[in-house]
């Protein structure tokens, strides 16, 4: 199934990259932290069969750009809503991976009424969600791409990002309450982020079941498409 490429110009001057396939309800997949839409290249065929599919790249990864200093998940909740506009989008599911899926919860704390389902796959709310030494690795990371920042501008647009790891997402427990979307958590059993932090987003908000897969670990999607896209499918395709 052929896709559309589509820009969204942004006020600040950036440009939000996506890709559109399929015709149905509106479905938005949003990837994790230095990747881009291409995360769910083994979803789409599968997905569009059911919806209009967005494959959005977040402001500063893939083909989009970022012309702040600094950026944070509410200034992405605020592209996604841009692009719902120019899109004439009234109200969609939201499908967020790792740091899309913290995009997914803070999109829905911001604009309620423009979603109706939520799929959370491996998302944290508090840096302490995550498991000890994938944490430390990110430090790392970051030490890495910092020093390389001096000599390379690719590393120096790519520390903004980065420092979304080490943040909390601005979201208490409270507001996780008052999500009113129904929300599937679906994690592996060997995900990065601690199980009992995704238990805590499941029993945080109130709409929400909680699926564990065994053998499973950060990257689901891409490990075991199949079982994955049958999981979220089956949540989705209820449509209550």
């Amino acid at each position: 199934m052929n896709s559309e490429q589509k820009f969204a110009l942004l006020p600040d001057g950036s440009k939000i990259y996506y890709e559109t396939i399929g015709q149905g309800p509106a479905l938005f997949l949003l990837h994790g932290n230095g990747g881009s839409g291409k995360y769910f290249s083994n979803q789409i065929e599968s997905f569009s069969q059911h919806f209009k599919v967005f494959v959005v790249d977040s402001r500063g990864h893939g083909r989009s750009t970022n012309t702040q200093k600094e950026t944070s998940f509410s200034l992405m909740a605020a592209d996604l809503h841009q692009i719902m506009e120019q899109e004439h989008v009234v109200r969609a599911d939201l499908l967020g991976f790792s740091d899309g899926a913290n995009l997914a919860m803070v999109f829905a704390h911001l604009y309620p009424e423009k979603v109706d389902h939520l799929v959370l796959n491996a998302g944290n709310t508090d840096p302490h969600g995550v498991r000890l030494l994938p944490h430390l690795a990110s430090y790392v990371q970051y030490g890495i791409v910092w020093l390389g920042a001096f000599v390379d501008t690719g590393m120096r647009n790519f520390l903004p990002i980065l420092r979304l790891l080490f943040r909390d997402i601005g979201l208490t427990e409270k507001d996780l309450n008052a999500i009113t979307a129904k929300t599937l958590v679906i994690v592996g059993k060997h995900d990065v982020i601690k199980t009992k932090h995704s238990m805590y987003i499941a029993r945080s908000i109130p709409n929400a079941s909680f699926v564990i897969v065994s053998g499973q670990g950060h990257m689901f999607a891409r490990r075991n498409p199949k079982r994955f896209n049958q999981e979220v499918l089956q949540f989705l395709l209820e449509r209550s």
